[in-house]
């Protein structure tokens, strides 16, 4: 049995909150499981690794921007919980720890197992009949692929995650909304989806991660 400690973190900038997470992925590639749950002082977005500011941020030079550690699409914060999540790569419970499929569905189990105590109907959408829907574009919450976390009754997409494998870990960070956004999505992300607010309780989203991270992993 681990024993992995969640922390609910003050607002912070983008620079800073990305800085942690790497740190995270830094101590799990030494064998520690981390976890945190943080928010942010204001708008920010964050973007892919890989992803191509200037062609899908509509006025990159307005707007606080910071470049995430992990893949993905861009994704706009202020209104979200913020999860953070490394694990190291030999305490997964699979084989193939090069397949990043594989890795993703294991290491995210944890996140969804946590909002689903939380109170959200959180599944895979792979698992769902609702994988493959939306439009293609900068926005993260545009589309939803087999691998994304969504309403198990609506396919509503209702976590946006992104993940980094390393030789020996992973890092995953996932934004769940949680009320109106503060900007309007379209005015900051090239065609992004407009989307009704989820309202939801996070207030033990931190004891519940913790809760899932201290089950099944060995370390």
């Amino acid at each position: 049995m681990c024993d992995v400690q969640v922390l609910r973190e003050p607002r912070q900038d983008g620079v800073t909150n990305m800085h942690l997470d790497t740190v995270l992925l830094e101590r799990a590639e030494q064998g520690q499981i981390g976890g945190r749950i943080y928010s942010w002082d204001g708008v920010w977005v964050t973007v892919g690794r890989f992803q191509s500011v200037e062609r899908d941020i509509i006025d990159p030079d307005n707007v606080r921007w910071v470049r995430r550690p992990t893949g993905g699409k861009a994704v706009i914060h202020g209104h979200d919980v913020t999860i953070g999540c490394a694990i190291p790569l030999l305490a997964l419970p699979i084989s193939d720890r090069r397949s990043i499929k594989s890795v993703y569905r294991v290491a995210v189990a944890p996140i969804v197992e946590a909002l689903a105590a939380c109170g959200l109907n959180a599944v895979l959408a792979a698992d769902t009949e609702f994988h493959g829907k939306g439009v293609h574009s900068g926005d993260c919450f545009a589309f939803s692929s087999p691998n994304d976390v969504v309403d198990g009754h609506t396919g509503r997409k209702i976590c946006g995650c992104a993940l980094r494998l390393t030789d020996t870990a992973v890092l995953l960070q996932a934004s769940v909304p949680n009320g109106h956004p503060l900007v309007e999505p379209s005015s900051i992300i090239l065609n992004a989806e407009h989307l009704e607010p989820i309202i939801w309780n996070d207030s033990g989203i931190e004891h519940a991660l913790a809760t899932a991270l201290n089950r099944g992993w060995s370390q």
